[in-house]
């Protein structure tokens, strides 16, 4: 439960940024939401490569939902995760976000 509340309190404290300062589109972290390790300002819906030491993201606007898979070519069964979630590093591959 402890852990939890961390993971809740370091994510609430991204989306509670400046406005300024938050970045658009998708954003992926390291560190559960502690180090930026990519952003995609406009997701297309194209199958894009998953930053290996990902474990986090926001969606911050422009889209619903992040479709992971295993596959490096979004490829096989598909997981939706939505636009803000962690997930142990290096589980999915690929991903898509509409």
């Amino acid at each position: 439960m402890l852990t939890m509340s961390a993971i809740m309190t370091v994510g609430l404290g991204v989306l509670a940024s400046p406005a300024s300062a938050q970045d658009s589109g998708l954003t992926f972290y390291s560190g559960t939401f502690t180090t930026k390790v990519a952003n995609v300002p406009a997701p297309t819906g194209e199958c894009t490569a998953l930053p290996a030491t990902a474990d986090s993201h926001v969606g911050w606007s422009g889209f619903r939902d992040v479709t992971f898979y295993q596959t490096p070519d979004c490829s096989g069964p598909a997981t939706g995760v939505g636009t803000l979630r962690t997930y142990p590093a290096g589980r999915w591959t690929s991903f898509r976000a509409f």
